[in-house]
């Protein structure tokens, strides 16, 4: 008798988990890809006091002078090294403007519409000066 309620008590154990698990698995099958930002950072909108606001290297953000995303190849985390030798990202590029100094973790750019993640890429990247100023042998080479 008590070898019975053992095997009954190991098949509702074994039941529970699997069904804890399915449910686990289920949540991790509708998550966005590696890599993929969810749609509300993809369309993050800009941050408020971001409309004007004074990039890294002291560009000034025009409302009206602003390009579309798609318009200049804008790329999500693309961990990019390119023909400059730096790892290009918005992080690093003269024309963003910091979410930190607009008390938010989405920041702005001074060319591109919206919000800007830091570790995203797009066509216009420039080097903030700060690292044309650094000794050019000091640079990564283009990744393969």
């Amino acid at each position: 008798m008590d070898r019975d309620r053992t095997a009954l008590s190991r098949r509702q154990l074994l039941a529970t988990t699997g069904g804890v698990s399915l449910v686990g698995l289920a949540g991790c099958l509708q998550a966005t890809p590696p890599g993929e930002p969810s749609e509300d950072l993809r369309d993050a909108p800009l941050p408020e006091g971001a409309e004007e606001c004074v990039s890294v290297d002291g560009e000034q953000r025009d409302p009206e002078a602003v390009s579309a995303k798609e318009d200049v190849a804008y790329q999500f985390h693309p961990d990019y090294t390119g023909a400059s030798g730096y790892i290009e990202m918005c992080a690093n590029c003269r024309f963003f403007c910091s979410g930190g100094a607009l008390g938010s973790n989405i920041g702005a750019c001074t060319v591109v519409e919206g919000g800007i993640r830091s570790q995203d890429w797009c066509a216009l990247w420039q080097p903030v000066e700060a690292l044309e100023a650094r000794d050019r042998p000091a640079r990564r080479g283009p990744q393969s």
